[in-house]
């Protein structure tokens, strides 16, 4: 039993963020009334650019 949650738990320590993520990171940077911009950065697991959201405050 604990052999597969520990699978289950490296499956979705290490699963990708999909696009609605970035949505909802702008919508809360938007209802902050914060500044936002998208950014590409380095993941270091699978060696390509993933964009990000940044806030900042304004």
């Amino acid at each position: 039993m604990y052999k597969y949650l520990l699978i289950f738990y490296f499956i979705f320590l290490f699963s990708a963020c999909d696009s609605k993520s970035l949505e909802n990171a702008k919508a809360m940077c938007i209802k902050d009334n914060k500044k936002f911009y998208i950014t590409k950065t380095l993941n270091y697991r699978t060696g390509k650019y993933e964009p990000r959201v940044v806030c900042e405050t304004v």
